[in-house]
């Protein structure tokens, strides 16, 4: 479910009523986007942001608790490869939960350079429905959807 509102969304595309579903569809994939560049989500407002925060140390708990468990099970095989390998996959899987954990731990409230940047990026993708641009020169715009995101990033690393 997305944060934007979607008649917000449909307003900016001045898209048709029978457009809605793929809008919304699209206007989910944008947001998730967005969230991933800024490797944080956002919220519809702060209480949101407090709840999700509030799941943190039972969601953190529970992720190491997973991961003790499939280290019992990867020791269980006799080949050294395949214990190697279900120990690398049980790695992957707690990092993974720790990213997804942190992402609501660094969460905030939707502003509106985020909303923007958002919606910028759903009229990219409702105008342009193809990976390829046939007939035409296509160029990134220099205060696109990244610019309006940049300032709320965080952990950018190296």
């Amino acid at each position: 479910m997305s944060v934007i509102d979607i008649g917000l969304a449909m307003k900016h595309l001045l898209a048709e009523p029978e457009d809605q579903d793929l809008v919304q569809s699209q206007l989910d994939g944008a947001e998730e986007a967005a969230q991933q560049f800024l490797q944080r989500r956002f919220f519809a407002d702060q209480a949101s942001v407090d709840l999700a925060k509030s799941t943190t140390l039972q969601r953190t708990q529970a992720a190491r608790a997973t991961y003790r468990a499939a280290l019992v099970v990867a020791d269980a095989p006799e080949n050294s490869d395949d214990r190697c390998r279900l120990r690398e996959r049980a790695r992957q899987a707690l990092a993974d939960a720790f990213e997804v954990i942190d992402m609501d731990e660094f969460g905030i409230v939707i502003n509106k350079g985020i909303e923007a940047a958002c919606l910028l990026k759903l009229g990219h993708l409702f105008a342009n429905r193809e990976e390829v641009v046939v007939g035409g020169n296509a160029v990134e715009l220099p205060l696109a959807s990244k610019s309006l995101l940049m300032p709320y990033r965080i952990r950018m690393g190296v």
